[in-house]
């Protein structure tokens, strides 16, 4: 398998450094506008590989022809939230640059899955899908498993315990309308109702929805080791075809209009296998279709 990433920043670099020490795929390539950059973090991983004494190809540069044929695509190009900015304050400036690097990829690897991390994400996994022309199911966003794995952190903090022993998914959108699935917050197979009062519970929730934007008030950037963990996992369901579901935001046709939105799907090396059904509380169905609504009203500004 040959994957390549968009983006040879802070989520890219890390992305590929992942898929390296995981043996996910054969040759990785990180292409970026700046050549030197994609370059030399090319030199550095593949003096990794060598220290590791693995066989992989690792190349880098500017040139979208670096990826050709390649089976898996991440973007992660774009700018990163600062401080006093939303995810959304994101779409002119990334939309430009996720369709640019989209027409690229169905250039030069027409037969790839493409991989979103780019924010706001589930607005440029839509344009991600549009420039491309791909199908809908070779077009995926990662965010549900950044977010459910900050959600399973928050569980495991409140009780004190290993994340390993807490299960939790979120889906709908990327942002603080985030789903929290009460229905999959476990830990060791129990339900955490079973553990903590609503109010305890509501607290975990919007420690979720505020991780993102709390890692930036500190840092001054996104995060990009939990996100780069998330395409990993991507990665490796859509090689080895793994049926265990994942949060993923991928285009759901309702009613009249079609969203990409986070949902649960199994993947596979074709891209998305199955789509489930979610089971959601009756305030977690508004808040799903509020957010679709949201979605709907910023793509009819979008011109791709």
């Amino acid at each position: 398998m040959k994957i390549a990433i968009i983006g040879a920043g802070n989520v890219g670099a890390c992305t590929a450094s992942l898929l390296i020490s995981r043996q996910v795929c054969k040759k990785v390539a990180l292409i970026d506008i700046n050549k030197n950059l994609a370059t030399v973090k090319a030199i550095d991983l593949a003096q990794m590989v060598a220290a590791l004494d693995l066989d992989i190809d690792v190349v880098g540069g500017d040139d979208y022809s670096l990826i050709k044929d390649y089976d898996i695509v991440v973007i992660t190009a774009g700018f990163a939230r600062r401080e006093d900015q939303k995810r959304e304050d994101l779409i002119a400036t990334n939309a430009k640059i996720v369709a640019s690097s989209a027409i690229n990829i169905a250039k030069w690897a027409p037969n790839s899955i493409i991989v979103v991390v780019t924010n706001p994400l589930d607005i440029m996994v839509y344009v991600a899908l549009k420039a491309s022309k791909f199908s809908p199911l070779k077009v995926i966003g990662m965010a549900g498993e950044l977010d459910s794995a900050r959600l399973k952190y928050e569980i495991a903090s409140k009780l004190g315990t290993s994340s390993a022993k807490c299960f939790a998914k979120c889906v709908g959108t990327h942002n603080n309308d985030m789903i929290c699935l009460e229905s999959s917050m476990k830990f060791e197979d129990k339900s955490i109702k079973d553990t903590f009062d609503p109010d305890e519970i509501e607290e975990i929730k919007q420690r979720t929805k505020n991780g993102g934007a709390n890692i930036v008030k500190l840092m001054g950037t996104s995060a990009f080791y939990a996100p780069s963990a998330g395409v990993l996992k991507m990665c490796e369901s859509i090689k080895n075809g793994d049926e265990k579901p994942l949060s993923c935001s991928v285009f759901s046709k309702f009613g009249e209009d079609e969203v990409a939105i986070g949902r649960l799907v199994k993947l596979d090396n074709n891209g998305i296998k199955e789509i489930l059904e979610l089971n959601l509380t009756q305030k977690e169905m508004k808040n799903f279709k509020d957010s679709i609504e949201k979605i709907i009203k910023i793509i009819s500004y979008i011109n791709i």
